[in-house]
């Protein structure tokens, strides 16, 4: 039985410092739910509507605790509930460098539209890049917002917080190529890549932080095509090319 301090708790968790404190998340829908169940993530519950309980039960161990709609509504984020709600415990990732050198990882500088940040999750998991790496003030990838956008991705990607500098240092030190995207780099398209390395995005107000660029000797401009061209892409759009770029001409 759902009680009403399990949904204050669960409504808590909107709020990043709630979050923080409880080192738990919340997850809906039927299918990212699905995703979670069958992810490493240790899941600490699941409430579901009687019809879908006995679906997932199929995918996992953990028996749901059956809900009504009426309370569904009063703790989902979203504006059309979706049939189940999970709480998750968010896992404790470190950054390890002998891990991603050599492969294609993403760093995301100051990003601060949560739904961007899950969009990126998403589409750096569907290019098979599956180490994210955030600077400490890009926002919460547990956001309920961040989760919705992976659509699932967020489980089978390690997401990690970590001091920028100190990370790019690294891969300078092991001379591992380190890529930033500005509009004053090299032209994507024309530029040999590599197929690892990092790949560092900018947030779509202000680009890669100064302190970080100056750190960093490989640009890569995305080209526009339009002389009435927006100033900047959006930050997932920009990721999006990106991966595919070196995905594509790396092999």
């Amino acid at each position: 039985m759902l009680t009403n301090s399990q949904i204050k708790h669960i409504l808590s968790l909107k709020q990043k410092k709630f979050r923080t404190e409880h080192q738990q998340f919340v997850v809906e829908g039927v299918k990212v739910v699905k995703e979670l169940l069958s992810s490493p993530y240790k899941v600490d519950a699941v409430y579901a509507l009687g019809e879908i309980a006995d679906e997932l039960a199929a995918v996992s161990s953990i028996v749901p605790t059956i809900i009504t709609e009426m309370q569904l509504q009063k703790m989902s984020n979203l504006d059309t509930p979706n049939n189940v709600l999970a709480l998750a415990s968010i896992p404790q990732s470190f950054f390890n460098f002998l891990q991603v050198k050599d492969k294609l990882s993403l760093a995301l500088d100051t990003i601060s539209d949560p739904g961007n940040l899950g969009t990126i999750i998403r589409t750096a998991a569907w290019f098979g890049i599956d180490t994210i790496i955030c600077s400490p003030n890009t926002t919460d990838a547990w956001n309920p917002k961040a989760v919705q956008a992976t659509m699932g991705a967020l489980f089978r990607t390690n997401v990690v917080y970590a001091d920028f500098k100190k990370v790019v240092e690294e891969y300078n030190t092991a001379n591992v190529p380190v890529y930033a995207t500005t509009l004053d780099g090299t032209d994507i398209y024309k530029t040999t890549l590599s197929a690892n390395g990092l790949i560092v995005i900018g947030s779509e107000s202000h680009g890669v932080s100064p302190d970080l660029l100056a750190l960093i000797n490989k640009r890569l401009l995305i080209p526009s095509f339009s002389s009435g061209a927006a100033e900047s892409l959006n930050a997932a759009v920009a990721a999006g090319i990106v991966c595919s770029e070196f995905r594509t001409r790396v092999k």
